[in-house]
């Protein structure tokens, strides 16, 4: 027999021993001497929470919960609007980067919370069940839940039809929005609202005939906030539906998108995506543009919404930018979308950029909405709504206003997909239709001819209604000789450049009057021949006040531009007053006083901006104010 080698045999035995005495030594120590530390987490996430549903409904324990026993989240139904079944409401949660919801059943309990209330829920012993599709969780008790925040903030997840489609489990039961799809006009939203985007993907939208915005008519497009919910059919079918929050969940109504928009900017003459920043003009999908200092860039740092190619805007100029439409759309428009940020690169700073409009042929332009600064590098779509009757167009860009710093952001801007929807076709409603009027106050300047310089002029024209209608200037305007027109140029300590300063320094026109005993006033629009010279003011607004004191600036109409020089003066755009609240049912006695700020002189004593003027022996209104009088 083959000896065994002491070595091995020493080790063998060794281990033997080691064994031994870690199995005795075991055997007599206490079961859990050192327990693990700590609790489980009472909260489950409601994205946990629907996972433990798997075809059937079952009841929620710590056991399945792992030791937890409630659930939070912010309530997003209003059941004061009357769009969720009664007892329910629905809440949402964001957890691990992921938002999702879920509709919880407090039995015939009417509902006693608000949007944006943060609530904790116990849910140990609630049921978690399909009913009629929908996954619920059913309270024994209203109880049960409790309040612990108000107003929370919280934002919808904005969602494509055919993602919402492919996608429908991931956003039950929560807050999604829908944007600028198509629906047929002509009835209300009760029931089901069949919706589309422009590829065909279609969605339903659905209003209980009890809510209390269920006569709302249907717009052509629209935007809609809603609680996504599979709701079963009396048929058996289980159907994705969209019920909406409340009343506000309607927004950006407008007409159906123009033909062959939105212009991505993909394609084109060659000539447009040729390198640099200088001037360009050429046709692209939906027709002539040109861009003045901008670049068609398909870099890294573009970051395109479609397709490769951006619309990239230059920076820390001095010289302004802009995109600007060549032809016009015949039907007007009620709303325009696009895509902007800061361009992509680290170094840019942020971009204040604007829209303005056209019905002209390009002769003035009337800006929509205020300037905007973007500083987010991550493009997102601004919607612009408008009620522009007849043909128009429109242009995007910034203004030139030199180096870009902190306090001073001119970083390059970039756009993508530009939208223009019409004005509603037959059938379609005009949420905001322009109110009939007459003018109530009117000046000419012909006969007999005017010599320009008067200090003040009374109108020549006014309705019984009002009274003491008479035109001034602010001292920030110089009075100036021009036949048939009352004439200024600038008379500021600066060069008034800018709005700030034209509201500093009192460079205005003045209307002011008084509304007659008896009488109520709403006013509507602001009729103007303007006249300037090359170094005149370019841009003007209207402002408002009802004390002679404190000045707003009017709703509806933006910042208007005219850069041209016509030897008679140019009719302007209508400039619309509606929109202002505070400017309709004016009560009798009460002094109105409208003043046209102006900006965008070039020097001070001369550079003529004048209203009028007309050609010679003729009584043509330069200036008319319209509105309605009631009695």
């Amino acid at each position: 027999m083959k000896p065994i080698r002491p070595k091995l045999f020493q080790k063998r035995f060794g281990f033997a021993i080691l064994l031994y005495g870690i199995l005795t030594i075991t055997s007599c120590i206490k079961q859990d001497i050192f327990p693990a530390s700590g609790t489980p987490n009472q909260f489950i996430s409601i994205l946990d929470i629907r996972k433990l549903h798997k075809g059937a409904d079952v009841v929620l324990t710590k056991e399945n919960m792992d030791g937890a026993d409630k659930i939070t989240g912010v309530i997003v139904s209003d059941a004061s609007a009357g769009n969720i079944p009664a007892g329910v409401f629905a809440m949402q949660q964001t957890s691990r980067t992921l938002t999702r919801g879920i509709e919880i059943v407090v039995g015939n309990q009417p509902v006693s919370f608000n949007v944006g209330d943060s609530v904790v829920v116990r849910v140990d012993g609630a049921n978690l069940i399909r009913n009629n599709g929908t996954l619920q969780v059913k309270l024994s008790s209203l109880d049960q839940v409790s309040r612990i925040a108000t107003n929370r903030a919280f934002e919808p997840m904005l969602v494509d039809l055919n993602t919402l489609n492919l996608k429908f489990a991931d956003y039950e039961g929560t807050l999604v929005k829908i944007a600028h799809v198509n629906a047929e006009a002509g009835g209300t939203l009760a029931g089901d609202v069949v919706v589309s985007e422009n590829n065909n993907n279609t969605g339903i939208i659905h209003t209980e005939a009890s809510a209390n915005f269920a006569t709302k008519a249907v717009a052509l497009n629209a935007s809609y906030t809603a609680i996504a919910r599979w709701n079963n059919n009396a048929n058996g079918e289980n159907k994705k539906q969209l019920w909406l929050v409340n009343s506000q969940s309607v927004e950006a109504e407008s007409g159906r998108i123009y033909e062959n928009f939105p212009e991505k900017f993909e394609t084109g003459d060659a000539s447009l995506f040729a390198d640099g920043y200088s001037t360009k003009t050429g046709n692209l999908a939906t027709g002539s543009y040109t861009l003045q200092n901008i670049y068609l860039g398909n870099t890294g740092n573009d970051l395109p919404i479609s397709g490769s190619y951006a619309l990239r805007l230059v920076g820390a100029s001095a010289t302004s930018s802009w995109c600007t439409m060549n032809y016009d759309l015949p039907n007007g428009a009620t709303k325009i979308t696009l895509w902007a940020g800061s361009y992509g690169a680290s170094a840019d700073l942020g971009s204040t950029w604007r829209v303005e409009y056209s019905q002209n042929q390009g002769v003035t332009w009337t800006q929509v909405g205020e300037d905007i600064l973007t500083v987010s590098k991550v493009k997102k779509q601004f919607t612009f709504l408008m009620d522009i009757r007849g043909q128009v167009r429109f242009r995007i860009g910034k203004v030139g206003i030199g180096e870009s710093t902190t306090n001073n952001q001119n970083g390059r801007f970039s756009m993508d997909d530009f939208a223009v929807y019409k004005n509603p076709e037959d059938g379609g409603p005009i949420t905001n239709p322009i109110p009939e009027y007459e003018n109530i106050v009117a000046w000419q300047f012909g006969t007999p001819a005017a010599a320009g310089n008067e200090v003040s002029k009374i109108a020549t024209s006014s309705n019984s209604g009002i009274s003491g209608a008479i035109l001034t200037r602010g001292i920030g305007l110089n009075a100036s000789t021009l036949s048939r027109a009352f004439a200024s140029n600038a008379a500021g300590a600066q060069v008034t450049a800018t709005k700030a300063l034209a509201v500093n320094q009192d460079v205005y026109y003045q209307a002011r009057f008084v509304v007659e005993p008896g009488h109520t006033l709403s006013l509507t629009a602001i009729n103007t021949r303007l006249r300037r010279s090359g170094a005149g003011a370019k841009n003007h607004k209207w402002y408002y006040s009802l004390d002679g004191i404190n000045f707003k600036e009017t709703i509806g109409t933006g910042d208007m531009n005219y850069e041209g020089t016509d030897g008679e003066g140019v009719e302007m755009p209508t400039y619309y007053l509606y929109q202002t609240s505070e400017l309709q049912n004016i009560p009798a006695g009460a002094t109105v006083t409208l003043r046209m700020y102006c900006w965008g002189f070039t020097n001070i004593g001369s550079g003529s901006f004048s209203i009028g003027r007309t050609a010679a022996s003729t009584t043509n209104e330069v200036l008319t104010i319209g509105g309605k009088l009631t009695q």
